[in-house]
């Protein structure tokens, strides 16, 4: 009598949003070690774990993420919440709504109102709706966007407490050495 070795399953592979249905087997993404640390780095690195939690969403519908690491009064915030609803409402998904960080940079300063600020340089790709008719809506890119991210250290971790997208003359600019432009 043999005996038949099991047959391994194979492993799920990440499939990312299209026109014909949403993304699957999304990477939960994970705090890094850095971003649990009240310092210069850690809030740099808490600020680039937030967009990736916020890219999590835009994949998946699943806002908890961001809802775990983000005050209540966060407007910023409670708009992404809103925009991800409407994406994700009955069957309907987003696609090709990716934030690309740039740039962090902090000068770990504590501000009257008790928080820590960091710059965040992004772009972000077009957000795409669909539905099961197909697509409904597609906005445009924002290829050079400059966001002020405040964030507020509670105890032992830390909390995004606003983000404001600042009006800017386009980061080329700014920053004429950006190879990006």
């Amino acid at each position: 009598m043999s005996s038949a070795s099991p047959t391994p399953r194979p492993t799920p592979r990440y499939k990312p949003a299209s026109e014909k249905g949403p993304a699957e087997y999304v990477r939960i993404p994970l705090l890094p070690e850095e971003a649990k640390v009240a310092s210069k780095e850690g809030l740099e690195a808490f600020a680039q774990y937030w967009y990736e939690a916020a890219n999590y969403g835009y994949e998946t519908g699943v806002v908890g993420l961001v809802q775990a690491i983000s005050t209540p009064d966060c407007e910023a915030c409670l708009n992404y919440y809103r925009v991800v609803e409407r994406g994700f409402s009955e069957d309907d998904w987003m696609a090709e709504s990716d934030i690309e960080i740039m740039d962090v940079h902090s000068d770990y300063v504590l501000t009257p109102e008790g928080r820590y600020q960091a710059l965040v340089l992004l772009r972000q790709e077009a957000m795409e709706y669909y539905g099961p008719e197909g697509l409904q809506y597609k906005g445009e890119p924002d290829t050079h966007v400059a966001q002020l991210f405040e964030a507020v250290w509670m105890e032992d971790h830390w909390v995004a407490a606003n983000i404001a997208t600042m009006k800017t003359p386009g980061i080329c600019m700014i920053d004429p050495t950006n190879h990006s432009c």
